[in-house]
């Protein structure tokens, strides 16, 4: 593959429990692509002491595929059924997905105050953020 060049932000992080996290995303995408824990022996074995090809406690990798290429947002609007004043998330979230366009993934928390209301038709919405990376 060949090299490509992103603008990144790191976070370096400690917590209590001996373990320090370290985050990378990337700006363009908004995305985490890789995170990692060190105990504090390995990091200081890495960042105090240089030693090289530290071994880490834990990595993961993930959105690869979206490294480097740009977030766009939309909102995605659609018909609910009346589920009453508790509402069926599981119903909410399967609707969520059958309505969102082609390339694009949608939010499925609904957890802001706008996300479910009564149009002016008298009809129950769902409204939620959609994301795609072009």
């Amino acid at each position: 593959m060949k090299d490509m060049k992103i603008e990144a932000q790191i976070d370096i992080r400690a917590s209590y429990d001996d373990a320090i996290l370290i985050e990378v995303r990337d700006k363009a995408s908004g995305n985490i692509f890789l995170s990692m824990t060190m105990t504090r022996e390995q990091f200081i074995n890495a960042t105090m002491n240089r030693l090289g090809c530290t071994e880490v406690k834990e990595a993961k990798v993930r959105h690869l595929e979206r490294v480097g290429k740009e977030m766009e947002m939309g909102t995605l609007t659609f018909e609910i059924p009346d589920f009453g004043y508790k509402g069926n998330l599981t119903e909410t979230i399967k609707l969520a997905h059958k309505h969102c366009p082609d390339g694009w993934i949608p939010d499925v928390s609904f957890s802001s105050q706008g996300s479910f209301f009564t149009g002016d038709d008298g009809k129950k919405y769902a409204r939620t953020t959609i994301r795609r990376w072009e």
